[in-house]
């Protein structure tokens, strides 16, 4: 019984740090910046089109804001993931189709369960 325990919090908390990434993705891929800040580190590395810099929560909030304002989101998927070997990190791919163009999301976080936050975000034309 003891050890199906363990199972059980083991799974949970390693689809609770898959998550991260995916509801992030999910609420960019519907505008929805409302909540994107919950899925942030205070800290991000934020990149559009080669375009790298640090910044804050807020200034990410605001580039993605920015991005997706001129943008009709006409198709959105999410392509595909990876996670390291001791589950402490993970990434997501998605792309999304506009009226001018397809581009490739990318969003990498780490930390585990609760405590996982989005800290890196790459925005590309494909």
């Amino acid at each position: 019984m003891k050890s199906l325990l363990i199972v059980l919090v083991t799974f949970v908390s390693i689809n609770l740090s898959a998550q991260t990434e995916v509801d992030f993705l999910n609420a960019v891929g519907k505008k929805d910046l409302s909540n994107v800040g919950s899925y942030l580190a205070s800290n991000v590395s934020f990149c559009i089109n080669d375009n790298q810099k640090k910044v804050s929560k807020a200034t990410a909030i605001s580039e993605l804001e920015k991005f997706l304002s001129s943008k009709k989101i006409q198709k959105f998927k999410i392509l595909h993931n990876g996670k390291s070997s001791d589950k402490a990190s993970s990434y997501r791919v998605a792309r999304i189709k506009t009226q001018d163009g397809t581009y490739r999301i990318f969003a990498y976080s780490e930390g585990v369960g609760q405590a996982s936050r989005v800290v890196e975000i790459r925005i590309d034309p494909m």
